[in-house]
């Protein structure tokens, strides 16, 4: 087996070459992968630190401006001791969006919701009461309290981004958009960034591990880095990288 070489990116999943129909941008992205088969000796792993341009869905001028079907609370200000105002704060959020969940079940007949055993209140309580000082435990026997937190943490992003997609009239956010809305205008995404904060701060690997990789994706933070500051993303909201051989 040679040894791997590959680019990782900060686009968001599915789009590995960044922007579609933009040839010049996705042309660069190649000559970088390709740049990746020069050195004699690998492993080589290299970062593209370069952000794809807006799509023309994003920025033409006959778009019509998008927005959250309701208008949600702003998240409470993040300061010391405020863990439970943040969990209670997330229950009223959670509340609110709910009968566009349903909606969005009733008008597409299924859910990607369900890996973890919780319901989506569980499921918030979950992953709350991992920013306090005592970890719970799984409520599985079947799974460690990390995997139970991961597939929480799932459940809840996905609930969210079905909840947003079943908001009236004719205009639909762009992935880029309701990305954006998830991370950094709801609770759910304060709550998920101070856990990002308190897994980078664990001594416990897997946690450390968990939110190194898979919590925060590189495409809300704009970071580089190499996975261990919490700021690469290998599963959600980056591509994990681009493999040359």
């Amino acid at each position: 087996m040679r040894p791997p070489r590959a680019l990782w990116v900060p686009f968001e999943l599915g789009r590995p070459f960044g922007t579609p129909n933009d040839p010049e941008f996705q042309t660069k992205v190649l000559k970088a992968l390709l740049g990746t088969l020069e050195p004699e000796n690998g492993p080589v792993l290299a970062d593209f630190d370069e952000d794809a341009p807006p799509s023309p869905a994003d920025t033409g001028d006959d778009q019509e401006a998008w927005a959250c079907p309701i208008e949600l609370q702003a998240p409470p200000p993040q300061t010391k001791g405020d863990d439970d105002a943040l969990e209670q704060a997330l229950l009223r959020e959670i509340g609110q969006l709910r009968p566009w969940y349903e909606l969005s079940v009733e008008q597409r007949g299924r859910t990607t919701v369900g890996v973890s055993p919780l319901d989506i209140e569980g499921n918030a309580r979950y992953i709350a009461a991992f920013l306090g000082d005592e970890w719970p435990d799984s409520p599985s026997e079947d799974m460690s309290a990390t995997v139970a937190l991961k597939h929480a943490f799932e459940d809840m992003r996905a609930w969210y981004f079905e909840a947003v997609a079943a908001q009236p009239g004719r205009v639909t956010g762009t992935s880029t958009q309701i990305i954006d809305w998830f991370w950094h205008e709801t609770t759910a995404g304060a709550v998920l960034k101070k856990l990002d904060e308190v897994c980078r701060e664990s001594d416990d690997e897997v946690m450390q591990a968990f939110g190194g990789f898979l919590l925060l994706p590189r495409y809300v933070t704009g970071s580089v880095g190499d996975g261990s500051d919490g700021r690469r993303n290998a599963e959600y909201g980056d591509n994990p990288a681009i493999a040359a051989e």
